[in-house]
């Protein structure tokens, strides 16, 4: 791995469990096993290095869901694969959750211009399939930022909440620590719900008769 994506990983990390002020470039560079000089080779300063991790999560996500999501298929379809688009890149990258909890927790005080551009490209991708669903007759006018937080929001959330869920578990075996494929059909249907605007008992009839036709 070349130095600079070591140090974008070693950062992640570090950023994750320590906040952007608490993290130190010593322990980043430590755990990349590099010289702290080539952090500000690369990055210029700490703050560079954070928005780097930050925008190169979303750009990644913008990609994904371009590349995933066919505008030919059905419309239900088409949320389902913006879902799994964004489950894979979280589930690639375990450390942004709490990375990304911490910032907006912050105030976001680090969204700069660039990660503000690559967050709304991952939102055009969104606005795209409603706009598709409205069109043909499918979906209804909705905010596509409150679906995105509806999808968004419980993988971060199941990827933050893992050390406190396995805990619960050893308490309580009811309670066995769920995966992300056991949260997306969830995810998916009560997406795909609210797009159609329909009933919770129609949500689920709908959103599993999708399911089986893919």
């Amino acid at each position: 791995m070349a130095s600079r994506e070591r140090l974008l990983v070693a950062a992640a990390a570090e950023f994750a469990a320590r906040g952007f002020a608490g993290a130190k470039v010593d322990r980043i560079a430590a755990k990349a096993g590099l010289n702290k000089a080539m952090i500000y080779y690369h990055f210029r300063n700490k703050a560079a290095l954070y928005r780097e991790i930050l925008a190169g999560v979303f750009r990644s996500a913008a990609n994904a869901v371009a590349a995933e999501v066919r505008p030919e298929a059905p419309v239900d379809d088409q949320v389902r694969q913006f879902v799994r688009a964004i489950a894979r890149e979280a589930a690639g990258r375990p450390h942004f959750a709490s990375m990304w909890l911490r910032e907006l927790a912050d105030g976001g005080t680090h969204i700069d211009p660039p990660v503000l551009e690559q967050m709304r490209r991952v939102l055009a991708g969104l606005s795209g399939i409603i706009a598709r669903g409205i069109d043909t007759g499918d979906f209804r006018p909705v905010q596509p930022l409150v679906v995105q937080l509806t999808v968004v929001g419980p993988i971060l959330m199941l990827a933050a909440s893992a050390p406190t869920r396995d805990r619960l578990s050893r308490l309580d075996g009811a309670f066995a620590s769920a995966g992300l494929d056991d949260l997306l059909p969830y995810i998916e249907c009560g997406a795909i719900g609210a797009l159609r605007g329909l009933t919770d008992t129609a949500v689920s009839h709908a959103s599993l008769s999708g399911r089986s036709r893919t």
